[in-house]
C-alpha cells in the first residue's frame, strides 16, 4: 500500500473499491453456477456500470472476461489432473453444451481441451486479490497534445524532474515529462509542453493504463511499481511499443493542464497521472514443462534492502576488472529472490573459475525437468513467483524444495525491454506423476 500524507487521496483512489474485495472471493465460489454482472451488481448494492468500472480498475479485466478465464483456468486443472470427460468439465464449468466449452476453451488457451490434455502445456489464470491493490488503475483512449520538447541535463539524476520544471519559467496548458537519453554523465529529463494555441485538442490518441500518484519520490516509485509489476502482470494486456511519460498536475490549474487565460509561473507540482501504453494481451501465458540442461552462472549474494541493487553491482564491479569480455558478450543473467536475501549473476561456462577471495561464487542449475514459465515484465519477478507456486500447489506438481529462480536473456547484443526475454524455472522432482 502506498502511504502518503493525504488521507483523503487515499481514500477516494482505494477505499472506495474495497467492495471488490467481496465480489472477487463471490465469484470464485460460483464460477460453476450462472454468472452475470448485473446479478453481482444487485448482491454488492452497485450499479452495473459502477461495478465494471470499478472490476476493471482493480484487476485489469472486464468483470465477464474474469469469469471466462478463471472458468477455464479451472477446467484446465481438471483436464490435466483427471480422466473426467469434458461435458462433465464444461458444465463444471457454467457452460451449457461441450460446443461451446470447446469453442471458448480454444479461444482463450490457444489449443482444444484434448489437445492440451495430451500436452505438455499448463494454461494458468491467477486470481486476482484485494490485498494486491494499492491504486485505482484506468485503461482507456487517452489523446495526448501536440507538444514542444526540451531537454534537460543535469550530472544528478535525483532531483532533475523538479529542475526541468522550474526551468520552464511560465506554463499554458498540459505539461508531460519522462527520462530521455543520457549523455555521458550527464542525465537527460524530457519535459513536453502543449503548445500554444492549441484548442482543438488534436493529438495523438493512444490506448493507456493510466493512475495518479501524489507528487514525491517515494509515491511516483510505488506507483510505477505497482502499475508495471503487479497490475500489469495480471491484467489483460501488456506493455505496447509506445512511450510511457508523467503528466503535471499543478495546485493552480485543473487535472493536467493551466489555463491559458491564467498562464502563470510553474510552482511544485501537487500530484502526477502516470501513462504506461498498452494493448491487450495476444496469448495468454502458459506454464511449459520441459528439461533443460545444466548451466553456470556467477552470482552474488546479499541480504536486506536494495539486495538485488547490490548484488548485482558486485558482480558486474569484479567482472569489469577480472574479464570485461565475459560482460560484453554475456546473454544470460541470473536472479533468485528468496527470504530477505536475493542472488544475481550471469552466465560464465563450465571452465570459469574464481578466485578465493572473490566474494562470488559459481551456481550451477542442474539439468532436468523444469516448469518454465514466461513473464513479459522485467522488473519484480515475485508476481510470477506467487502465480508458479500456486499453480504447482493446485495441479499437485511434485517440485524441489528450491526457490523458483528467472532468467533474463538478451537479443540481439541489445538491453531494451524489447531485446529482453524472461522465463521463470521450478525444478521439478523426476517422477512426473510425483
Amino acid at each position: 500500500m502506498i502511504i502518503t500524507s493525504e488521507k483523503t487521496f487515499k481514500y477516494t483512489a482505494i477505499d472506495r473499491l474495497r467492495y471488490i474485495d467481496a465480489v472477487l472471493p463471490y465469484i470464485e465460489k460460483h464460477l460453476s453456477d450462472e454468472l452475470n454482472p448485473e446479478n453481482i451488481a444487485e448482491r454488492h448494492f452497485v450499479s452495473t456500470s459502477q461495478l465494471y468500472r470499478d472490476f476493471y480498475a482493480c484487476t485489469g479485466h472486464s468483470v465477464k472476461e474474469y469469469i471466462r478465464k478463471r472458468r477455464i483456468s479451472n477446467a484446465c486443472e481438471k483436464i490435466k489432473s483427471s480422466e473426467l470427460p469434458f461435458a462433465i468439465i464444461a458444465g463444471e464449468s457454467g457452460l451449457q453444451t461441450q460446443q461451446a466449452f470447446n469453442k471458448l476453451f480454444k479461444s482463450i488457451v490457444g489449443m482444444t481441451p484434448i489437445e492440451y490434455r495430451q500436452g505438455d502445456t499448463y494454461f494458468y489464470f491467477y486470481p486476482f486479490t484485494i490485498n494486491e491493490i494499492s491504486l485505482a488503475v484506468k485503461v482507456g483512449k487517452e489523446t495526448i497534445p501536440e507538444c514542444a520538447t526540451t531537454r534537460f541535463y543535469d550530472s544528478c539524476l535525483i532531483g532533475i524532474e523538479n529542475k526541468a520544471i522550474g526551468s520552464l519559467g511560465q506554463i499554458a496548458g498540459r505539461v508531460f515529462g519522462r527520462n530521455g537519453k543520457q549523455i555521458g554523465s550527464q542525465f537527460c529529463y524530457e519535459v513536453m509542453t502543449e503548445q500554444a494555441g492549441n484548442t482543438t485538442g488534436v493529438g495523438k490518441t493512444d490506448l493507456y493504463a493510466t493512475c495518479v500518484v501524489n507528487y514525491n519520490e517515494s509515491a511516483i516509485n510505488d506507483g510505477w511499481n505497482y502499475l508495471y509489476n503487479t497490475w500489469l502482470s495480471a491484467s489483460m494486456f501488456e506493455e505496447s511499443d509506445n512511450a510511457y511519460f508523467e503528466e503535471y498536475i499543478f495546485q493552480n490549474g485543473s487535472p493536467g493542464r493551466m489555463g491559458e487565460q491564467q498562464a502563470k509561473v510553474a510552482t511544485s507540482p501537487h500530484k502526477l497521472k502516470l501513462y504506461l501504453p498498452v494493448k491487450k494481451r495476444k496469448i495468454e501465458q502458459h506454464i511449459a514443462i520441459t528439461s533443460i540442461p545444466e548451466a553456470a552462472f556467477v552470482i552474488a549474494r546479499e541480504k536486506g534492502y536494495n539486495a538485488e541493487r547490490k548484488a548485482s553491482e558486485k558482480v558486474m564491479a569484479f567482472l569489469q576488472e577480472r574479464h570485461p569480455l565475459l560482460i560484453r558478450n554475456a546473454q544470460k543473467f541470473y536472479v533468485c529472490a528468496y527470504d530477505d536475501i536475493c542472488e544475481c549473476g550471469m552466465e560464465c561456462g563450465d571452465g570459469f573459475k574464481l578466485p578465493n577471495n572473490s566474494g562470488l561464487e559459481i551456481m550451477r542449475t542442474p539439468a532436468g525437468r523444469y516448469a518454465v514459465l514466461p513473464d513479459g515484465c522485467l522488473g519484480d519477478i515475485s508476481m510470477g513467483v506467487a502465480k508458479m507456486d500456486l499453480w504447482l500447489q493446485n495441479n499437485s506438481i511434485a517440485h524441489e524444495n528450491e526457490p523458483v529462480f528467472a532468467v533474463y536473456e538478451t537479443l540481439n547484443g541489445k538491453y531494451d525491454n524489447e531485446n529482453i526475454r524472461m522465463k521463470l524455472f521450478k525444478r521439478l522432482k523426476n517422477d512426473k506423476n510425483g
